[in-house]
């Protein structure tokens, strides 16, 4: 796969083996991240810069994955974009997928996770 270079990635997660494992991924793709450790942080990051592709875990402190998802949809209307939201979960019940779609999210990974499966589902909303 061709390295993208200046892709900006906001990576919400709040587990610190989960965060440095995906950090490292990221980053030796190329990738630009910036990482935050609840949903409240993610809104934030997300209103004062632009992202490519937004990796959201769904159960964190503060505001969870699904409620972030839906301030981001919120901001994407007022700004006329939609930035690709893929979910990040331990989570694999049947009804967790339809959830995350309801919420504002395009797809969903789950933990753990083949660091190829990753990176070849951020190129699908990057090309």
């Amino acid at each position: 796969m061709a390295n993208y270079k200046n892709i900006q990635i906001l990576v919400a997660e709040d587990n610190a083996i989960n965060q440095l494992l995906i950090k490292t991924i990221l980053e030796k793709e190329g990738f630009d991240i910036d990482l935050v450790e609840n949903g409240l942080l993610a809104v934030e990051a997300y209103s004062n810069r632009n992202y490519h592709v937004i990796l959201m875990d769904l159960m964190m402190p503060e505001m969870t994955g699904y409620e972030a998802s839906i301030k981001i949809r919120e901001i994407d209307i007022q700004n006329n974009s939609t930035t690709p939201i893929i979910a990040v979960s331990a989570d694999v019940t049947k009804d967790v997928r339809q959830k995350c779609l309801d919420s504002g999210m395009n797809d969903y990974i789950s933990k753990p996770y083949d660091a190829r499966d990753l990176i070849a589902k951020i190129y699908e909303f990057i090309k």
